[in-house]
């Protein structure tokens, strides 16, 4: 499994929402500018991450992005699965294609197992969590430069 890159902007985006005041409406530029990524590819994600329910869409002048609810409710994995679809480490455990050999195979619980640990550590992390962590290596970075 491999994120995409509009995975990792979504991500980097919802990290920079998680950052913000919970009601806060931010402009799409400033995520985009921030963040360093084209704010037309952002746009796209965002508008699939509201249509998962994880940002709000405020239109007009004061218009921006929100999370829909606080960042300590949304996971990586809702993040990762809102623009990628179910998380499967091959094509054996997609649900979508699933396997004919799949109760034969000797590698299968393997690639289980690995996948229930991915699954847990992705629910695991929450955007306050992953917030929280970027603030605190931005000021570990501020103080290096000092």
């Amino acid at each position: 499994m491999q994120l995409t890159r509009g995975t990792d902007y979504g991500i980097m985006g919802m990290v920079y929402l998680a950052m913000q005041p919970f009601d806060k409406v931010t402009l799409l530029h400033e995520i985009a500018e921030s963040q360093e990524m084209p704010e037309s590819y952002l746009a796209k994600v965002f508008q699939d991450l509201s249509r998962e329910g994880l940002v709000c869409s405020r239109r007009g002048a004061k218009g921006g992005f929100c999370l829909a609810r606080p960042a300590s409710e949304i996971t990586l994995l809702q993040v990762i699965e809102a623009l990628q679809g179910p998380v499967s480490l091959n094509r054996c455990l997609d649900i979508r294609e699933g396997c004919p050999h799949l109760d034969t195979c000797p590698v299968a619980p393997v690639l289980r197992e690995a996948q229930a640990q991915l699954l847990e550590t992705l629910d695991a992390a929450t955007f306050d969590m992953l917030a929280n962590e970027s603030l605190a290596l931005r000021a570990k970075q501020e103080e290096q430069t000092a």
